[in-house]
């Protein structure tokens, strides 16, 4: 797997925060993956299901948060693009349901790969084309955003090449070009080896900075 681009000081508040949540995420997804590949019988289900739900009320104990936004002015968790980059659904490095998605940055490119584990298969033995097309719209919007102009997807379209295997890293990329003033075109794909197997275009419409919880810079 490529090595992802941390956005915190080293042994700062954030990044011992961060890491935390990152093996917590971690821990969860290892936990999804074997309620999918584990033949569960009723007695073991039920004890799982209360030792489950006496962590949901231990959890539900502790502060809540309603949203990116809420975290993020929070104080000592990174700006409202760090908290993106961990708590965005489909590929947040601390979500707990996402894949495992690694990332570089750079002005107007991301690189970087994704490993899709059984819990994320459609056809038998590959991705479902949910995820590969929600991976590939994420690193869209996360590309969009490197040029500096948060925004929401205008238009987006895929095109399933070939089928993505699962428990294999798939490079991704996408490249952001400004059109005008308001939108951004964003092209994306993923390889696996030397097939592409998916590609994506979208048209990303500029959103005002501070109703999107983004500070000015």
């Amino acid at each position: 797997m490529a090595a992802a681009t941390s956005p915190y000081d080293p042994g700062s508040q954030e990044a011992t925060y961060w890491q935390a949540r990152q093996r917590l995420a971690s821990a969860t997804r290892a936990l999804n993956e074997k309620l999918v590949s584990t033949d569960i019988d009723p007695e073991l289900a039920a004890a799982l299901t209360e030792k489950i739900e006496g962590l949901t009320a231990e959890l539900s104990q502790a502060q809540q948060v309603t949203g990116l936004v809420d975290m993020a002015k929070r104080g000592q968790r990174g700006t409202i693009d760090d908290v993106m980059g961990e708590l965005a659904s489909v590929g947040g490095r601390s979500h707990p349901c996402s894949p495992e998605l690694r990332w570089q940055e750079a002005s107007n490119r991301i690189t970087g790969t994704v490993k899709f584990s059984q819990a994320f298969e459609g056809p038998p033995g590959h991705v479902h084309g949910g995820w590969v097309a929600g991976v590939l719209d994420h690193l869209m919007g996360m590309t969009h955003v490197r040029t500096g102009h948060p925004g929401m997807t205008g238009g987006l379209s895929v095109r399933y090449l070939k089928p993505t295997p699962l428990n294999q890293v798939i490079e991704v990329s996408a490249q952001a070009t400004e059109l005008d003033d308001k939108r951004t075109e964003v092209k994306a794909e993923m390889r696996f080896g030397e097939t592409t197997t998916a590609k994506a275009e979208a048209i990303f419409v500029r959103v005002d900075r501070e109703k999107f919880g983004f500070e000015t810079p």
